[in-house]
């Protein structure tokens, strides 16, 4: 049913496909499957572009009700490159320079945002402890190290 042809079609204008608001390509000469590209929509879904094959959907991209848009894909996505991804999340955490406060007769640490007690001293075995160690916890960001903030 329908239309066949076996000729190029180029248009400066639109193609208008039926009056259901629906466009439908499909190509079953090219690849082992048969594949379709859709363009339609209801009132869940006012937009849809999707791509799907004779296995199922592969991806689609689709407006919302609200203005949003969704973009999903059926599978694995697998990007060409992942500096992009590595340079924003934490890649690794370490502990950062040791310092050391005198807490007997001296002033000791406040309670300092990203810092972290590493080691307690007590160098004459009295009751009193004479000194703490502390460390900045630190973050690897792309190939920058910061220092953790607390909340």
């Amino acid at each position: 049913s329908g239309l066949h042809m076996s000729v190029n079609v180029l248009t400066n204008g639109g193609i208008r496909v039926g009056d259901g608001k629906q466009f439908s390509l499909t190509s079953n000469n090219n690849s082992t499957m048969t594949a379709t590209f859709n363009l339609w929509g209801g009132a869940d879904r006012p937009t849809v572009i999707e791509l799907d094959d004779d296995q199922g959907w592969q991806f689609y991209s689709q407006r919302n009700t609200d203005g949003s848009i969704s973009f999903r894909v059926n599978g694995q996505m697998e990007p060409n490159s992942y500096s992009n991804f590595d340079s924003r999340y934490v890649q690794d955490i370490r502990l950062g320079s040791l310092q050391y406060g005198q807490v007997w007769n001296g002033p000791g640490f406040s309670d300092t945002s990203g810092y972290v007690i590493t080691g307690i001293t007590n160098g004459n075995s009295d009751e009193l402890v004479d000194g703490a160690h502390r460390r900045p916890i630190q973050k690897l960001i792309g190939n920058q190290w910061y220092n953790v903030v607390s909340i």
